[in-house]
Order: C-alpha cells, then structure tokens, then sequence
C-alpha cells in the first residue's frame, strides 16, 4: 500500500515539475528509481528499508519549498506516509520539519495534512524530537493556530496541546530512568543558574515562552510565534491538570509560574481585561491554589489578597465579583484546602489575614443591597404561584442572553429575595468559556454565592472535627427512630449521643432511674497524639478566630428573603458551626451561634435585642473594618412595619429545632448555656399564647380542619417536630453527669425567677428554724436573657400564664429524674434548687394566686412521684425528710403573703395542697419513717408565725392549735362585721414588750382573751415594722395599720391611748434610731429607710384622725397631740425632705380634721408653730437632696392651714416670721423638673403669694415688710446674672405676679393707710424700674406681654391713683420717691435698641413707650414744679429728656465739659463731619421729646410750678436747637454739592419751625442786654449760629428761607 501511494506521488512529481523544477523532477526519478529497486514484500519491511536512505524524501521537500499548491500537495502526502510508517530517517527529521513549516501557508487541504502528519512524528519520532526539533513543531503549531480558518485554528490548538504534553511526558519519563548519560543544560532559577537534563530544559523554555507568549511578550525560543491570551490561558490549564506532579518537583519550571504566570494572573485581575481572559485567568488561579500553594506561598498570598479586594463593590464589575467569589466557593468546597491557606496565610503573623478578610468580605457583601435580599426583621419565604413560566425562570436564571420572552429585569433581576429559581444559574461564570461577553446574572446571584461559600466553610469545618469527637465504644449502635417525614433532625450530632440515652419515657411513667451518665464527647484538641492533630489544631484556630465574621453573615441572611432550600441550608450551617464550637469548648462563639438561633427562633417585634456577655458589638468588631460599615449597612435595611407582628412561622419553629436539638447534642458541655435554649422556648411559648396560637406542651394534632391550609399544615408539622425535639431533650437530661444536670436545672430556674419577677437570691428570707439545704447558694449563670416579648404581659393573666408556662417546663425535666433525686444527696441531684423554686412561687406576695396554686400542685406532684418511687425503696428515707422539710418551708412562710394578690382563698387551698402532700407521705411512707416527726408536728400546727403565735408545745394534742388559728382568723375577718367595743384586757396595759405577752399568752393557754392576741399580732407587726428588710418593714406596716383601720370604731380612748403609747411612740423612736444609725450619704438603705418613715408617718396620722372620734372630749387627746408633735420634731431633725413633706401634708391633714371636729376645742396651737418656725424645709441640710418643692409645699399649705386656726390671725411677729420664710422658700425651691416658670408661676410660688396675700395689713410694720417682700419678688427675676448658683430658675412669671400684687396693695391698702406712703411708694417704684430700665438687655421672656411693658403699666397705673397729693413721709422719702419717679420717666424714654433680638417689635414698642409718656408726663409735670421737690431732680428729668431726644449723635465738642456751663460747648470751634451719621432707631420717641422740651419752655399760666419747670427746661431746648444749627454749619460747606441728609435736612427743618412758633416763658429766660422782647428771648441767643448757618446755606435755598423766616420772627418781635 506504501509502495504504490509513493510511487503514485513521486510520478505527478515528475509529471508537474515537468521544465520549471528541474531539480524536484531529477530528485524525483532518483527517489522513483530507488523505490522500485527495493523488494516489495511489506509495509514495514518497505518502511525500514526507506529509513536507511535519507535522500529518498528530498523530492517530497522540495516539492514543499516551490510555494506550488499543487506540487506541495504531492510533497506532503508523500512526507505524511512517510511519516505514518515510520519510513523516514532521523538524518532527514530536520529537512521534512522545514517542509512542513514552508507548507503552513499554502491551501486548507496541505495546512490539514501538516496538522495530520505531526501526531505521528510524535509517535514514531520521539527520541529525535527534542531540542530545536521540538521547536520546529512548536513552531508550525503556532503558525497554524494563527490561521483564519477555523478547522486549522482547533486542529492546531488540539496539536499543540498534544505537543505541550508529549514535552512534559518526556520530562517525567526522563526523571524516571536512571540513564547516566543525560544530557546536561544549565537554565537560571530564582536561587541562580542550575544544570536540569535535556527535556526539562526544553520544558522549561517552552513553559517560559507560553508564558511570555500569553502576556504577550516576545519569546525565548519561539521567535515567529504569537499566542492569543486566552488560548494561552487554556494550555496552561490543560498542561498543569494532567502535569502539576511534574511540574512540582523541578524547581525551574515553579521559578516560570511564579515570575512570569503569578505576575501575569495579578495584572490581568487588577486591570479591565475582557471577560473570556479573565474567566481563564480565574481558573488558572484556582489551580495553582489548589495545587501549587505550599510551592508559591506569597504569590498565591498577593492573588488572593486581590480576590479578597475585588470583591468590594467600588473595585470591580459585577460579573468579575462574581467569578471571585465562585473561585472562594470552589476553595471551600475542599476543606483541606481552607485549612492549608488558613495555616500558611493567617496563622503566619507575618501573612496577610486570606481566610479571615475573605469572611470579613462576606460579611459586607451579604449586607451590601438589603433592598434586593428582602432584608427585614426576619426571614420571609415565597410563595409557589408567580405567574412566569419554568422555562423562562430557567432560561433567565442559566444567564442565557438573546432569549425572547419576558424581559429579564421582569423576573430575576429585580426579583427582592434569595430563591433557587431566580438566585442562581445552570452553568457558573467560571466554567463559561465559550463566552466573550459576561452572562447577564440575576440581582441575587452574588447573595446567593456568599450563602453558598458560608455552608460549605461550616460543613467542612464539621465532616472534619466531629468524627474525632466520637468515643469507641463496644456497644452495638441502636438504630435511630425516624423523625417526622419533611423535618429531619438538622444537627449532625452523633449517633452515639441516642445510643447513651435510656428509655426516659419509662422512667417517667415507672419512675424507675437511669444509672448511665452521658459521657462528654471528646474533645478533639486534648487528642494530641493524633497524627492529625495538626489538622485538628489549625480547624480549631479557624473557628476560634473566623466566628464574628461567620456570625455576622449568618445572622443577615437570617433576616433575610430566602426560600425553603436556602433557609435549610443556613440553618444546618449555623448547627454545624455550632456544634463544632461546642465540641472545642470554644464557649463565646457557642454561645453567640445559640443565641442567633434564640433570636431568630423569637419572632420579630417580641425581641428587641440579644444579650450574652460575648455578643453585642464584640462579634462584628472582630472583623478588620466591618465594624463601621455593617452600621452603615445596618442603616440601609428597611424600616419595620408599624404594627406588632408577634406570629409564630415555620422558620421560627426550624430555628427552635435547631437550637433544641444543639442542646441534645451538646447538653455535657453547655454549662450555663443551657439558658438561652430554656429562655428561647419559654419565649415562643409565650409568644404562642400572645397570638393565640398553641402553646407546645398543649398542641394537640389530632384536631382536623376542613379549612386548614398548606401553611398551616406546614407549621403543625413543624410545632410536632419541635415538641418531639422537647421531649428528647429533657429526656436526654436523665443521662446527665449530676453536675451537669444541676446547671442546667438552675439555668430554668432562674429563668422561672425572671419571668415571675421575682428575686433571684430566694427574696422570702429562710428563717433559722428552716433547714440550711433549702437557702443554696446557688451561682447565677453567667447568660443573659433575652428581652421580654413586647405587649404580651397587657394584664396579670397573661404574666401568669407566662409563670405556669415555665413552672411546667421545668416540671417536664424533673420529672425524667425522679430516680436521680431519689437516689442522690439533695446538694448534688438539683433537689434544692427546684424546691426553693415553688417555694419563692407559693410565698412571694407579688405572685397571682394561679401561678402560687400551679407551684404548690407541681410540688405536690413531684412528692407524690418520690413517694410512689420511695414506697419501692424504703431504705432512702432521707429523699422523706426533704419533701418534709420543702413542705414545712411553704406553710411557715405561707401566711405572710395572706392579705395581697394569692387572697386568703388562695392561701387556704395552698394550704390544703400542702396538707394533701404530707397525707401522701404519711399514706406511703407512715409505716417506714423514723425521724422527722417534729417536721411533720410543724406542719399540722402550720396557724400563723411560729415564732410570735406558735407558743402551744409541740406534743400537744393538734386541736388546741387548730383552736387558736380559728381565733386569729375569725378575728381578724371580724373587723367589718362588729362594731362593738374592745376592751382590753388589764393584764395588757402592764406589758411592754412582746416577751410581757409571751409570757401572758403561756399563762393563759387555755383561754386566751382576744384583747392579749391581738395586742401580741400588733407588738410583733411593730417589730417587723422596723425590720432590716425593706419588703418586711413596708408588708408589715400596711398589715399594722390595716389592723387599726378595721379596728379603729372598736377602740376606746383608753385603748387608743395604749396603742398610741406602746405601739406608735415605740414605733417613731425605734424608726428615729435607725434613721440616725443609717444617716450616711454612703449608706444604701438611707432612702428605704426614708420611704419607712414617710409611710409610717402617713400610716400614723391618718390612724389618728381616726382615732378623733373615740378622743374627742377626753383628757388623752391633748396627750396623744403633744405626743404625735414630739415624735415628729424628732423625725424633723432627720432633715429629710421626703419626711418633712410627709410630716407637714400630714398635720395639715390633722389640723383639717381637727378644725372640723366639733368637740375639739382646747387643743394646743402652740407647739405646732414652734414646729413650723423651727423645721422648714429651707435648711442647707436639705439641700443634698434634688428636688425640695414638693417639701416645701407642704411646708405652705401647713402655714396656710394653721392661720385659719389662729384666732385673729397671725400677730406682728408671726407675720413677720411668716413672710421671712416665705420668701426664702422661692429663693431656696429647687428647680422645677420638666417645667418652667417663665410664662407660668410653679405651684410653690403661686402659693406663696396666695399665702402672703392672707397677711393681715393693719399694722404699719406688717404693711411695710410685706410691701418689701413682694418688692423683692419683682427684682428676683433681674438679679439672676448676679447669683448664678440657681441656674434654671427665671422667676419671670414670678415678677409679674408680684407687679400685680403691688398693684393691689397700692389700690387697697397704702391708699388708706397711716403709714409713710412716700417710702412705700418709693419702694414699690424702685422694684418697678428694674425691668423697665433693663428693657431690652434681658433676652428671655416669656409668652404674652414683656416684662418691662408689665412693669410700666403697673407703675403707670399706681402713679394715676393720685396717691402722690395724699403722700406722707418724711423729706428723704418725698425726695426718694420722686427720684424714683423720675429714674420711671428715664427708663420710659430710653431703650438700648441694639439689644433686642427681635428688631420687628422696636416700632411696636416705640409706641407703647409714646403712650407711657404721655400718661407719665400728665401724672408728673403738674407736680414735678414743686417748690418742695428739689431743682436737681427736675434737671435731672430734663436733662434725660434732652439726651433722649438727640436724633443724631453730636459732635463731643459741642457738649459742655466738666467744670463748664451748659452751653458753652456751642461757642467751641471744631472741624464739621462730613460722613452720614445714621438717626436712632426710635427717633419717633424723640421728636416726641422735642415737642415736650418745647412745652416744657412755652408761657402757660405763668403759675410757680410751670415757671420752675421752664426755667429748667430753657437751657436744654436752646442746647439742643443750637446743636442743629452748629452741626449744619460745619458740616454743611464740607459737603460742597451734596445735599444734607435726608434725616439731618427734616431735623434742622423742625427744630427751626418749632424755634420760630415757640413763645418762650418770659421769666424762663433772664433779661438781656438791648433785648425788649417778651417770648422771643431764645431767638437772640442762637442769633449768633442762625446768622452763621444762612452763609453756609448759600446752595441750599429751602434751607435758607427757613433761616429767613425765623430773622423775620425776631425782626418782628423786635418791632422791624
């Protein structure tokens, strides 16, 4: 078959080379010649014959050097048979590799039949194709691969894959011989130059130019070929699949990976490459990770620091984050890897953090668009019927683009929530290598991968650990009993966990015990010979360090959108990682795991928060730069719904399962973890309730409905599964190592206490009678609880259904121990803990009577489970003497809590329940019991304390005891259904402690009087009533005097008296004595004691007015008075504000009572005012104490209450004391919290000056202190800045009240008194002025009109009652009255308008200040002129009428100075201004002065008192004309062209024409010289500056008419 096909292509040959070739043709007749010369016997022996002569294919190369298609189709079909037979010499290999190479460019067919002929060069070749041959062939593949055609181009890739691998085969084949002749070349590596054999060599070169060739950089060895990076990328991934063992182990080609490929896969992850380089540059990476990482440590180390960057949204795209977070997935997928990148990375303190900055990413990433996960308060799941087709959801989600149908943002990409249909895609990103352009993803995709990466981390992390935490044992393994079909149990506990548990279900129905302990699994770290152990260590450190991050993933996703596959999925995660943690012993992440759990298993709006002592922020801080984001993500979640979502869902019920089931798996080593999965049950039991849905213990499934749908179908099932989950887990209980057991019976009964409120330090104190075993100390786990579920305790039966809820569940473990209680001492098996439980239940007064009942019927239930057990074993009679002892402890302490929410019908059937029990005892036990009987007789004569009551001896017969309690009780029931007396007895009224009464009640055992009983009840009330517990002392003083309120019409005066003398007086001073012992800033007890006292003393005076009925008209009514004030001075002298307000509101109520009492009429005021003078609340002793208002209230309401009994009144000296204490109650009164007393008085000073308004005024003395004292209420307000030491305080409202007040006083009574009414008036007008002259400066004011408008009207208002013609006094006092009248007129006309805040109200007020003026003036200046009234009080007033009516500020050089007259500054001469002085803001206010000036200076009736006043009144209104005048000319010529301003031009214009009009009082002005005029006088004195002003007025013609006009007023005057 050779034979004739080389013949057949050596004759075209010959045939077509014809003259062009002459060389081919002659190569071709020889090679023909040569041919048939040879024997044809067969293909091999033909083949081997043509081997031995290497010039028979130098026509087929010749052939292929012509460029001819036709004859190089000849040329290579003859070299491809040639080649395929192994017919050609290795001598030729060279010359046949250079045809081919000539032949790539030539026709489609001869490019195939090159691609054809190379496999079996390979083949046949191997040996002779090395080196530079090897290159020849790299070369024509290369050449090939470049072609356009796509058939050459795949061939060509799938040859030099062929090509790349047979290199590396020899590498491998040539590592493997032992030949000694290899050959040796030396190629450079990262340590320097090393020798490597011949195929590494070329290994090595081709590696590096592949590389270089990939980057595109220009090869070593393969000078003509180019490489696509992609394709690059695929042969390095082919080559290091199959070659990475070889790879390995030489040293020069991991120096190739790790400075050309590592550096390559960096850059194309760090810059913009295509999605089709970097998909294959993703995978490339994975590989080397996975295979090369203890070879290139830190180049892996610096790729997957960049995986870790690019994963933040700001670094990178979408689809680039995705296939980062697809090559984490794949890393997780194999665990021993996470170990190894964990162990050479994080471990390594030099390293960067790999495995924890990737779970710190992941934390970013799954909060990262809460919006698009649904993110909420908790997980919500899909609904099945969404109206798109399968096949389009698939489609979309597979990331197929170009499919029509419905669009894609329409369903997947903004679908909000993690499902399986729209969150994940058929094909992942990284294996999508047929695309150029990125998938379109789903929104949710990269959620749904972080979810993914998280499972596959915790599951790892368990298939590891938890097989070395499985003990051998012997035992054949029992076979599990299925869980309910749809819910598995989730945890991957061990199997051997349900092995060691015992038929607990028998022992709770036979109560027979379990003597086999759980054992603790083994903890994988103490298996230090392991020779995995390593492993172990580093798995170890993985969770100890990486948890927050996991926790703070885990948790959002928890409170996420996701389907039923998802939830499950993170749910077995979160198990998984918690039981690992379990089994390290690694407690904070257990405990945190628990209660993520908790919390989730809680539903939304019932928690607020969890509370461990690891959680809080410390989980999240953790991380490196999480801490701050995840509150800015947090930020982002959408806000809760307004209302209460409180139903309970399935997701909470798996969340429940799980955490039950971790208890189960985990119960050995949980410690004091055992409360958050008591806690988290009790809370969705609760929370069922609240929602009126089952509660678990009481779900009954056997209920159908014919409305019932799949979700609730669904949550049935899920409620069953978790009860079951219950069950298993207190059942697993009875397994327990003792010490075990113990915590965790502590955890639920301290759980127990917190839900019923109650202490958990057992708050009903033991006393010394009762046995030490039921007062442990028993240590407070170190767990927190969850929050309360909000809104469910609306009323007291849903607090005590929550109370029963935890009784019962605690019920439910004790009794799968019946036997361990039984059978071990009580300090060991729990017995005390659960006992102390009920009892605090049945005894505490806070319970309702439904929880009490139910803890009395569960303890009468677990004896009679112990009796029933114990009546099998008799010799265990100490388990007796316990329930004995519990049964004795609840009725002693039973009675205490008689008379509150348990009622006394609940004490009677507690009682009866504890009375069934001891029966019970007695009925199994009677016949065996040996000791205890004391217990037993303690028990029959349970009646009421032992201690006070109990006095009958023991061995007596029971119906002496049962007698007594039928006394007690029907007398104190007895108190609203008699009304007659009660005597007492005579024996009683010589007692004086309770040991008097002992002894009296031994004597008179069989007969006991009522009078003795209750008077010893009372004696031992009042004794508790001072007890060291503040509970005892409050109980027993409500009980005392609820007693004396029953009692009260039954008691003579005598009676009354006693009670008074021995009980109440004991009372106040034993209660003064300890006030004293415990008077200590540092003392805690010091307010409980306050709080005693403070009831006592409410307790005691209301007694006494009661009491008043039986006293009244009885000599021991003044006895009893002076006795109650006694002892409350005492308690006064505490200096207690709390006391002084109870004591005073108390005698005011007395007084109030005793005012009404008509018999009562020789009581004794006295000592009750030396009380209120002596004890006021004002003391600086007091002032520790923050708010002393309500104090000092009582305090007035005692005074006011008090001058009603006085007859008359109070005299001068109470008065006076009175008004003294007053007032330095305002000053003194503390701040009013949440309050002002700006707008409005505080109730103490609105009764204040309610009080002081009842001060009689008759007396001169009296009128003038109360006149100062309401005076100084007015100024209180504007000394604030002086005292800053009552910050808060403004006394506004205060001042104003007073205005009014003085007010009054000015109408009712200075107006008809005899007293010196100018001082009053003086003092009154003082205060008023403060605020008017403090107009603007006082910046706070409150509502309505302004303080200083309020002082202005009232000061207005007191000066038109004409008091002033009426005034008496003394000169000093006019004179001081009418300085301060006119200090009013000032503060009137002036205003510091810069000041104000509010520059809109300067008009307004302006007005108002006009009005005030007007009426000021009318009431002043017909009696200012005076002769009586001094000259320097009128120019005092008219000195301020001038300064307040300049309207621009003068020149300074135009006033007078010191030492000079009036108007001497006009004849100065100055240099005028030329800048624009602006006018005062209120220049209304001053034209108005202007106008009075003038008035003031015109002819009237020429009577004295007006000519005082113009001659006063003339200076000023000439300097103030003159200062217009000389302003305009200096400054009017310095202007030039310019007009005057505006309000410079109408001032000079009015003071002109006023000037002109005026006719001046004659004798106002002296005569002049020459001067005959009569009212125009003035005018010759500003002759001189009008003259002046009509030259500078030269421009200004309206300016000089009116100078004209007033030389024409004078030319008249004159007679011209």
């Amino acid at each position: 078959m050779i034979y004739q096909l080389l013949a057949s292509e050596l004759s075209a040959l010959i045939q077509d080379s014809k003259k062009k070739h002459p060389d081919l043709r002659n190569a071709a007749e020889k090679s023909l010649a040569d041919l048939k010369a040879l024997p044809n016997t067969s293909d091999a022996q033909l083949a081997a014959d043509l081997k031995r002569r290497p010039d028979f294919v130098k026509p087929f190369v010749l052939a292929c050097s012509t460029k001819n298609t036709k004859l190089a189709a000849s040329g290579i079909t003859g070299l491809l048979r040639l080649v395929v037979s192994n017919g050609l010499s290795s001598d030729s290999l060279r010359d046949v590799l250079q045809a081919f190479q000539e032949c790539t460019a030539l026709s489609l067919d001869v490019q195939l039949k090159v691609l054809q002929a190379l496999p079996s060069l390979l083949q046949n070749y191997a040996e002779s194709l090395k080196g530079r041959f090897l290159t020849f062939a790299f070369q024509i593949c290369f050449s090939l691969h470049g072609s356009k055609t796509v058939v050459v181009s795949n061939t060509a890739a799938a040859s030099l894959q062929q090509l790349l691998a047979f290199a590396f085969e020899n590498v491998t084949a040539e590592d493997g011989s032992s030949s000694e002749d290899k050959v040796v070349v030396a190629v450079p590596t990262q340590e320097g130059t090393i020798a490597v054999h011949r195929n590494a060599s070329d290994a090595y070169y081709l590696l590096s130019d592949i590389c270089l060739l990939t980057e595109g950089s220009r090869p070593q060895v393969l000078n003509e070929a180019s490489l696509a990076a992609e394709f690059g990328l695929e042969l390095l991934e082919s080559l290091l699949v199959v070659h990475i063992d070889t790879v390995v182990k030489h040293v020069e080609q991991l120096y190739i990976l790790r400075v050309r490929l590592m550096p390559f896969i960096v850059r194309v992850l760090s810059e913009k490459a295509s999605y089709n380089v970097t998909v294959r540059t993703v995978r490339l990476l994975r590989l080397l990770i996975r295979k090369l990482l203890p070879a290139m440590t830190a180049e892996v180390e610096m790729a997957m620091s960049l995986i870790n960057h690019l994963l933040d949204p700001t670094s990178s795209t979408t689809w680039k984050r995705v296939l980062c977070l697809e090559l984490f997935r794949d890393i997780h997928e194999d665990p021993t890897l996470v170990r190894s990148i964990y162990s050479h990375f994080d471990h390594v303190k030099e390293r960067k953090n790999i495995v924890g900055d990737h779970l710190a990413v992941l934390v970013r990433l799954a909060a990262e668009k809460p919006a698009v996960i649904g993110l909420g308060q908790r997980s919500l799941g899909y609904e099945s019927n969404h109206n798109f087709p399968a096949e389009q959801i698939a489609v979309e989600a597979g990331g197929l683009s170009g499919a029509v149908s419905i669009p894609t943002d329409e369903i997947s990409l903004n679908k909000q929530g993690i499902n399986s249909q729209w969150s994940s895609v058929r094909i992942s990103c990284i294996d999508q290598m047929d695309k150029l352009e990125p998938p379109v993803l789903p929104a949710t995709y990269l959620h749904s991968l972080v979810l993914t990466c998280i499972n596959r981390f915790s599951d790892g992390l368990a298939k590891f650990l938890l097989p070395f935490t499985v003990q051998n044992d012997s035992k054949p393994r029992r076979k599990q009993k299925p869980a309910p079909k749809h819910h598995s149990q989730d945890v991957s506990n061990r199997d051997d966990y349900d092995e060691r548990k015992k038929e607990t279900t028998t022992a709770q129905s036979s109560d027979a015990p379990t003597s086999t302990a759980k054992r603790l699994p083994v903890n994988p770290l103490r298996l230090e010979d392991h020779e995995e152990f390593d492993q172990i260590r580093m798995s170890a450190l993985i969770v100890e360090h990486c948890w927050p991050a996991l926790l703070a993933t885990s948790s959002t996703f928890l409170d996420a959108s996701l389907d039923s596959e998802y939830y499950h999925a993170l749910i077995r995660s979160v198990q998984r990682f918690t039981q690992v943690a379990g089994v390290l012993d690694l407690e904070t992440p257990r405990d945190a795991f628990l209660t993520t759990l908790a919390k989730h298993a809680v539903p939304s709006g019932s928690v607020g928060s969890i509370k461990t002592p690891v959680l809080g922020s410390f989980a999240f801080q953790q991380l490196n730069g999480t801490s701050d984001g995840d509150e800015t993500k947090q930020n982002d979640r959408p806000e809760p719904q307004n209302h209460l979502n409180m139903d309970i869902t399935p997701r909470n019920l798996l969340c429940l399962r799980a955490l039950l089931n971790l208890g189960t798996a985990l119960g050995p080593g949980m410690h004091d973890s055992w409360g958050i999965v008591f806690d988290c049950l009790h809370q969705v039991d609760v929370a069922l309730i609240a929602t009126n849905q089952l509660s678990l213990p009481y779900l009954s499934m056997d209920r159908t409905d014919k409305n019932e749908t799949p979700e609730l179908d669904e949550l049935k099932a899920e409620k069953s599964a978790v009860e079951v989950a219950v069950s298993r887990l207190f059942e697993s209980t009875s397994s327990l190592p003792n010490q075990t057991f113990v915590q965790a019976l502590n955890c639920l009964c301290f759980l127990a206490y917190d839900v019923s409120g109650l202490p958990k330090d057992h708050a009903p104190e033991q006393k010394s009678t009762e046995p030490a075993e039921l007062s442990p100390n028993v240590t407070r786990p170190r767990y927190h609880r969850l929050d309360s579920i909000s809104g469910v305790r609306s009323n007291e039966g849903s607090a005590s259904k929550e109370s029963i809820i935890i009784l019962d569940r605690t019920m439910e473990m004790v009794q799968c121990n019946i036997a361990r209680f039984c059978r071990t001492p009580a300090s060991e098996s729990g017995w005390t803990a659960f006992a102390q439980l009920l009892i605090d239940h049945l005894c505490c007064s806070a319970v309702v009577a439904d929880v009490r009942i139910s803890a009395a019927r569960n303890l009468d239930d677990m004896i009679s489970r112990i009796t029933s057990f114990l009546s099998l074993n008799i010799s265990l009679n100490e388990t007796i003497g316990q329930c004995l002892e519990a049964l004795s402890s609840v009725v002693t302490c039973l009675w205490k809590a008689k008379g509150t929410k348990g009622g006394l019908s609940c004490s009677l059937e507690i009682h009866s329940i504890a009375l069934g029990s001891l029966s019970a005892i007695l009925e199994h036990c009677g016949e065996t019991l040996q000791s205890s009987w004391d217990t037993v007789f303690s028990i029959i004569n349970s009646v009421f304390d032992r201690t006070d009551l109990s006095v009958a001896d023991r061995n007596k017969r029971p119906f002496e005891s049962v007698a007594l309690f039928r006394n007690v009780s029907d007398f104190l029931q007895r108190g609203d259904e008699e009304k007659g007396s009660l005597p007492m007895d005579v024996n009683v009224v010589h007692c004086r402690a309770v040991k008097d009464l002992m002894e009296l009640v031994s004597a008179q055992a069989d007969d006991i009087s009522t009078s003795v009983v209750w008077m010893c009840l009372v004696l031992h009330l009042a004794r508790l009533s001072i007890d060291n517990r503040v509970e005892v002392r409050h109980s027993a003083l409500h009980t005392l005097f609820g007693i004396f309120n029953t009692s009260a019409d039954r008691l003579d005066a005598e009676a009354w008296a006693m009670c008074f003398r021995l009980v109440f007086s004991q009372l106040l001073t034993a209660m003064v004595a300890e006030l004293m012992r415990s008077d200590s800033a540092e003392d805690p007890n010091l307010r409980s004691w306050d709080e005693t006292s403070i009831i006592l003393v409410r307790s005691i005076s209301n007694t006494f007015i009661r009491s008043l009925g039986s006293l009244s008209g009885h000599r021991a009514l003044t006895f009893v008075w002076e006795l109650l004030l006694e002892n409350f001075v005492s308690l006064l002298n505490r200096r207690s504000l709390g006391l002084s307000r109870a004591i005073f509101n108390s005698l005011t109520e007395t007084l109030v009572e005793i005012e009404r009492t008509p018999c009562i009429k020789d009581i004794s005021l006295d000592a009750a005012w030396t009380l209120w003078v002596d004890y006021s609340p004002t003391s600086d002793a007091l002032q520790k104490i923050a708010d002393n208002n309500d104090a000092l209230k009582a305090y007035v309401q005692y005074i006011r209450q008090l001058h009603g009994m006085f007859t008359g009144g109070f005299d001068t000296n109470q008065a006076g004391a009175v008004m003294v204490n007053l007032r330095s109650c305002i000053i003194e009164s503390s701040v009013v919290a949440y309050g002002s007393d700006v707008d409005e008085m505080t109730p103490l000073q609105s009764l204040v000056l309610k009080t002081l308004a009842l001060v009689p005024t008759s007396a001169e003395e009296v009128l003038t202190q109360l006149v100062e004292k309401v005076s100084s209420f007015v100024t209180l307000a504007f000394q604030m800045d002086e005292n800053n030491t009552r910050k808060g305080k403004t006394y506004i409202a205060l001042s104003r009240a007073a205005m009014e007040l003085l007010e009054s006083l000015a109408k009712q009574e200075i107006a008809a008194a005899h007293a010196s009414t100018a001082y009053l008036l003086a003092v009154m007008i003082q205060a008023l002025e403060v605020p008017i002259r403090l107009k603007y400066k006082r910046q706070r004011e409150g509502k309505g009109v302004p303080t200083w408008k309020k002082a202005t009207s009232t000061v207005l208002s007191i000066l038109d009652m004409e008091i002033m013609k009426r005034c008496t006094g003394s000169e000093n006092d006019k004179q001081s009255m009418w300085e301060a009248i006119v200090s009013i007129g000032d503060g009137i006309m002036a205003a510091d308008t810069g000041s104000c805040d509010t520059p809109s109200a300067i008009s307004v007020d302006q007005e108002f200040d006009i009005g005030s003026f007007s009426r000021f003036q009318n009431v002043v200046i017909p009696n200012l002129g005076s002769p009586s009234i001094p000259d320097k009080i009128r120019r005092r007033h008219m000195a301020s009428l001038f300064e307040h009516s300049l309207i621009h500020e003068p020149h300074p050089d135009d006033l007078a100075r010191p030492g000079q007259e009036l108007l001497d500054g006009l004849r100065s001469e100055h240099v005028g201004r030329v800048q624009d002085l602006p006018p005062k803001r209120r220049s209304k206010m001053s034209y108005v002065l202007v106008d009075q000036l003038f008035d003031l200076a015109a002819v009237h009736d020429g009577s004295v008192k007006r000519v005082r006043l113009a001659q006063v009144a003339a200076p000023y209104l000439i300097l103030r004309v003159g200062l217009v005048l000389k302003a305009y000319v200096c400054d009017q010529p310095l202007r030039g062209l310019m007009p005057q301003p505006l309000s410079h031009k109408r001032e000079t214009h009015y003071m002109l024409k006023k000037l002109t009009e005026l006719n001046s009082e004659p004798k106002a002005i002296p005569e002049l010289s020459g001067v005959q005029s009569e009212h125009k006088k003035h005018l010759f004195l500003l002759f001189g500056l009008v003259t002046k002003a009509i030259k500078a007025a030269r421009r200004d013609e309206e300016m000089r008419t009116t100078l004209t006009a007033v030389l024409d007023a004078m030319g008249t005057d004159f007679g011209y």
